[in-house]
């Protein structure tokens, strides 16, 4: 979907996202090298974005110091991109293209206020980028299809999702309300269990499918000559209240209408090739998670475990039937899945392993395309997950020496034991300084971190930080970060210790985690 972006808002997104990597200061030049543009440019793309999306974000320039986003005021991306959907032409058409799909060109020309060569040029990119969808833009009259009515109603279900968000509701004639309770009523009599965000995905998927049933868009025909199942009963007792949901809109209930929501909506139930297939998906995720469950050395509760493998079985699914990298401008899941990857590089690394062992022959799913998906999940869903994998941590050494005695050492330590708690081993340095000399400070040596009130002259460790005697907020501040880059530093040595071969064999992991090096930094 960047394709049909401007240059110039294009550059502006590079900017942002790759700002958004950075907790501070990033070097002009390397800003304007990432996103090729001169510093001329660059300002002139910060007072736009400050001016037009100050609301959401804010980017901050220093001569000297260079580009950051203001992380008081830059937490709303999403709305960002929201906003980029609601002044692209290209978006606009088709958000619009869902409600009048029999207007020909002319109509088009003027409801946009474009020449005929910019609409057909417009036209054009549109194509190129649905073709690549497995879409088709359909001319005089302009319209989206497909060879399967399903990836239409996918497509503008991810659309609603990305330009709409969480709070705004895009279908006017309908209540949002309502149809979330439709969702709830009959999730819940086919006992799946959904989130928030799932049953808003579901209720744009339901309003796609009925705004598209009553345009005369429907399902194979061969779904639709199947008997009824208890599914298409169990819709179909809700059929007063679809009625409520459309009364005050252009569509009314079609024939049949319960199988083309059944099918689309609840595809999970019908998609799946044979019950062999599902068989064998279900224990292969399974097994995936019983080894991740084995290589933390953490439990995974059965409630959660049935809402983990119901996700994925769905995505499974969803994959098969509409083979085709869903999102169009902005995965919100991919920059939450950046941050846990950051935080939990190891266990991350085991995840992406194991996916591989699902689908050995095609694991692009897994390990490309839902990976992020995965690791948010996982996160989200597996109770008490980031407790334990904080628990696993290599536990970070301090020695903390005070030529001030060793009372105003041990009231160091307790302030830091008050910060961290288990998660850093601290000791007082045992010898009056006064008397020590080289050899007595080289058990310095054995420590990751060496906090001092003043510099030790006989002491040239790499990692001595040197401290007012009560901790100023930047001692905190750079105490901190120490701490975060050698947990960091050890994650890393220990994924190239252990090397694919261990990340295949769950008891290797499970056996390997109570040597001195813990699994996460």
């Amino acid at each position: 979907m960047r394709t049909l972006l401007s240059t110039s808002i294009y550059r502006k997104i590079m900017l942002i996202e790759f700002l958004d990597r950075f907790a501070s200061w990033c070097p002009t030049k390397d800003v304007t090298t990432y996103i090729d543009c001169s510093p001329k440019t660059l300002l002139t793309d910060i007072d736009y974005i400050n001016e037009f999306w100050g609301e959401y974000i804010f980017v901050e320039y220093s001569k000297f110091q260079g580009v950051r986003l203001n992380n008081l005021a830059s937490n709303k991306l999403a709305n960002v991109y929201a906003l980029i959907f609601q002044e692209c032409d290209e978006f606009q058409f088709i958000e619009k293209l869902l409600y009048r799909p029999n207007e020909d060109a002319d109509f088009w020309i003027n409801e946009l206020f474009m020449s005929e060569a910019s609409f057909y040029r417009m036209a054009n990119n549109i194509e190129g980028f649905l073709e690549n969808r497995g879409l088709t833009l359909e001319r005089n009259p302009f319209r989206i299809t497909a060879k399967e009515e399903r990836w239409v109603r996918f497509f503008y279900t991810e659309y609603f999702k990305e330009a709409y968000g969480v709070n705004d509701w895009p279908f006017e004639y309908t209540n949002q309300q309502e149809t979330y309770c439709f969702i709830m009523r009959t999730s819940t009599d086919f006992d799946v269990s959904l989130d928030d965000r799932e049953i808003q995905l579901c209720s744009f998927l339901l309003m796609v499918s009925f705004i598209r049933m009553g345009q005369g868009f429907f399902i194979s025909e061969e779904e639709y000559d199947k008997p009824d199942d208890v599914i298409d009963q169990v819709i179909q007792y809700s059929e007063p209240l679809a009625k409520r949901l459309l009364a005050h809109s252009p569509y009314s209930l079609r024939e049949r209408w319960y199988k083309g929501i059944g099918r689309t909506v609840y595809y999970e139930f019908y998609a799946w090739d044979n019950h062999q297939q599902e068989i064998r998906i279900h224990d292969k995720i399974e097994t995936f998670l019983t080894k991740l469950s084995q290589a933390v050395d953490f439990p995974l509760l059965e409630e959660d475990k049935s809402k983990i493998i119901q996700q994925m079985k769905s995505w499974y699914l969803q994959y098969n039937l509409y083979p085709y990298n869903q999102t169009l401008l902005f995965d919100n899941q991919k920059r939450m899945a950046r941050e846990i990857l950051n935080v939990y590089p190891t266990f991350s690394a085991i995840v992406s392993m194991y996916l591989e062992d699902i689908e050995r022959k095609k694991p692009e799913l897994w390990t490309s395309i839902r990976m992020h998906d995965i690791l948010v999940l996982l996160v989200k869903e597996w109770t008490n997950l980031p407790i334990q994998l904080e628990q696993l941590r290599k536990k970070v050494s301090i020695m903390i020496v005070s030529n001030l005695g060793k009372k105003h050492a041990e009231m160091l330590k307790d302030f830091l034991y008050s910060q961290y708690g288990d998660k850093v081993i601290l000791e007082v340095y045992p010898s009056p300084t006064l008397f020590s000399d080289e050899d007595d400070f080289a058990i310095l040596d054995d420590y990751d971190i060496v906090i001092s009130n003043n510099p030790i002259e006989k002491y040239h460790g790499e990692h001595c930080l040197i401290v007012n005697n009560f901790f100023s907020a930047s001692d905190r501040e750079s105490i901190y970060e120490l701490i975060v880059s050698i947990q960091k530093e050890a994650s890393e040595k220990r994924i190239h210790q252990l090397g694919i071969a261990y990340f295949q064999n769950a008891k290797n992991i499970y056996s390997f985690l109570h040597e001195d090096i813990a699994i996460d930094a």
